[in-house]
């Protein structure tokens, strides 16, 4: 038997939810939008119901679980709701900027008995769980499986921008931090664990003007940001994340005493794996993987439905996950070492 599930948003990351469902089995797909234009949109274009609001969804005993495509600003709200209607949810990043309110909606799922899912997506790109397999180890500070003793890490991602307006504004948690940087640290959290320190080292609006759907607008959230975090088993980690670079750019490298890691979501980027001495079925020297291309949304769906059907437990990208990553957004925020506008 099939699931029914609702969807909130009906925006750019809508049709990748649907499609990931879709790829996972028998479902029923009830989409909602406070722009009911869109909902009409994507109910025609892909074959979902579209409903007049959100109350619909959670007032439906049949749906079993939600997924929330909305802008950050109305995440905490929406997940509140889905656990106060008992059902079963996936959010899109970032789950809240509060993490007094993140701790609260976990307590409450975790009462409720419901799976709880945030969508960083990074978690299911081969190339990452390449290096999650050679970093085994590393995130309690012990010496890595393959790698030996982590010393240091960058993380990079970087792409264009403009694809609505409320990514570029501080007043909905727009900005390169909450649409970028969250993914490359949420990295750094999976591999190494919680940090003990972070700053910015600096933050930049380079673009205060962006044409969105041919019209020119302002922006007033950053666009490029480098911050530095130090995890608690001294692993020195840099991220640079921006809405700035003409085409999506991402990868990650670590560096350990037997060995480097580069892995990319992108598979046109080169993964590969060097080992000065072989370890823990790595063998020495560089081998290289070409995972080629794959439709993450699938794997990433698959797992939330496996889980609300009771096939599978939920291993990854857990609220308790996304509570470790906040606490390290909050070490920077509270560590800014420079902040200032392009000509500051």
């Amino acid at each position: 038997m099939g699931l029914k599930i609702g969807l909130i948003g009906c925006g750019r990351q809508a049709p990748k939810h649907v499609s990931g469902m879709r790829a996972w089995g028998d479902v029923e797909i009830m989409a909602a939008d406070e722009e009911a234009a869109r909902a009409r949109a994507l109910a025609a274009g892909h074959g979902v119901r579209a409903v007049c609001d959100a109350a619909a969804i959670f007032a439906d005993p049949d749906i079993a679980a939600v997924s929330i495509c909305t802008p950050p600003a109305s995440h905490g709200a929406l997940v509140a709701a889905a656990i106060a209607a008992g059902k079963h949810f996936i959010c899109e990043k970032p789950l809240t900027a509060d993490l007094a309110e993140a701790r609260a909606l976990e307590d409450a799922r975790a009462r409720a008995g419901l799976v709880g899912m945030v969508g960083y997506i990074y978690r299911f790109a081969p190339a990452f769980r390449l290096g999650a397999d050679a970093l085994a180890g590393a995130r309690d500070g012990a010496e890595a499986a393959a790698l030996g003793r982590v010393t240091q890490a960058f993380f990079r991602i970087g792409g264009p921008g403009s694809h609505d307006l409320w990514q570029h504004r501080r007043g909905s948690h727009g900005g390169a931090v909450n649409e970028m940087l969250v993914h490359m640290v949420d990295l750094a959290v999976w591999y190494f664990g919680p940090m003990r320190s972070g700053r910015i080292l600096a933050s930049r609006l380079r673009q205060p003007e962006r044409t969105i759907r041919g019209q020119r607008v302002a922006a007033d959230a950053e666009d490029w940001i480098v911050a530095e975090l130090v995890s608690r088993g001294g692993v020195d980690i840099l991220v640079e994340a921006d809405l700035t670079t003409p085409t999506f750019l991402q990868y990650g490298e670590v560096h350990g005493s037997n060995g480097s890691f580069m892995g990319s979501i992108q598979p046109d980027m080169t993964t590969f794996i060097h080992c000065l001495a072989p370890r823990a079925g790595f063998a020495a020297g560089r081998r290289t993987y070409d995972f080629g291309a794959r439709n993450l949304f699938e794997a990433q769906m698959g797992l939330f439905l496996d889980c609300v059907a009771g096939t599978a437990t939920l291993d990854r990208c857990t609220l308790g996950e996304t509570l470790e990553l906040m606490q390290a957004l909050e070490l920077l925020a509270g560590g800014v070492a420079e902040q200032r506008g392009e000509d500051g």
